[in-house]
């Protein structure tokens, strides 16, 4: 993410730059369960366990970590970036020195008047280049910033329109998906008046652990095959954790009234014989019903029951392929 100091001032750049912590911990725990699922061997038993324990909890949890709601009539608000000028600081400065210079008995008893005076204006040639460094620094800042403001601008016109290309850009300029993606998930979003659907096409079984980590009395590592119910019913947590954080996140962002969120998944296609993308859940969304619940203790699958959805599901099996909810 871009640090520019000056773009830090406004409040959409803000809410793009600061990153949530849980996101952030979200991806790295991605990123060590990608490694441990190589490792051949795990030294730190310990550690192992904790980073299995904490992968496993975070699948489950996506739908807690979202975006506080944006308000784009603050966004529109925000001030024009000042354009810097061409300051002489340090100039000025080193001329106050050279202009004070007094040479002392010992200056005039060696000859040293000169040599200081020279010294002195050199000063201020080299005061002078910083002065001009700091000023295209900060005009290199200000036009980045500029760029910035104008961009949000033109979203915050395109929001306050309800253009759905406008809504589309301000999902790619904050880009808040950035740790579901890094869990395998894709999404593709379509626009009709106030609705939005959302294809959200969900990474194989392979994001869910097929075995668990314990570790022993004696400190050895234990690992074993997690057994297939507790398996699928983590992975269909894990997908209604995806599809609920998904909404959440839309509804921060756009003026949106309902968002369909359609859960693809590779299944075998018994008419063609072929592994196809088909959904396996399907879901609508009201932001007011999601505001109502307690995000931190619900269970992501029996939450499903407060929207009108299609899911089917056994421990057994796992999920099926279902019709998609008509809006």
């Amino acid at each position: 993410m871009t640090t520019l100091r000056g773009a830090i001032r406004s409040y959409g750049a803000a809410v793009r730059r600061i990153e949530r912590e849980e996101q952030k911990q979200a991806r790295e725990a991605a990123k060590r369960f990608k490694v441990q699922q190589k490792l051949q061997e795990i030294e730190d038993v310990r550690q192992a366990v904790i980073d299995w324990e904490y992968y496993v909890n975070m699948i489950q949890s996506v739908h807690k970590n979202c975006t506080d709601s944006i308000d784009w009539s603050k966004i529109k608000s925000t001030p024009r970036p000042k354009k810097p000028a061409l300051e002489s600081i340090h100039e000025n400065l080193a001329k106050d020195k050279l202009g004070y210079y007094k040479p002392t008995f010992f200056d005039k008893l060696f000859g040293s008047t000169e040599r200081k005076i020279y010294l002195l204006k050199e000063e201020i040639e080299e005061a002078i280049i910083i002065d001009q460094k700091e000023y295209d620094s900060a005009k290199k800042e200000y036009l980045a910033e500029l760029n910035n403001w104008e961009e949000l601008q033109k979203i915050s016109d395109g929001i306050k329109n309800k253009k759905h290309a406008a809504y589309l850009e301000a999902l790619e300029y904050f880009n808040p998906f950035s740790d579901v993606e890094e869990l395998g998930a894709q999404l593709n979003f379509n626009f009709e008046g106030n609705l939005i659907d959302i294809e959200l096409k969900v990474n194989n079984e392979e994001v869910v652990p097929n075995y668990e980590l314990k570790q022993t009395s004696t400190g050895k590592l234990s690992k074993k095959n997690m057994p297939k119910g507790k398996f699928n019913e983590l992975y269909q947590d894990h997908i209604c954790s995806l599809a609920i954080r998904v909404a959440r996140e839309v509804f921060a962002y756009l003026p949106i009234e309902k968002a369909r969120v359609n859960a693809m998944s590779s299944m075998l296609n018994t008419i063609t014989g072929h592994m196809e993308d088909q959904p396996i859940l399907s879901v609508i969304f009201i932001p007011e019903t999601i505001g109502n619940l307690n995000l931190e203790l619900i269970d992501p699958s029996d939450s499903m029951r407060n929207f009108i959805h299609n899911m089917k599901f056994n421990k057994t099996n796992g999920f099926s392929v279902v019709p998609i909810v008509e809006f």
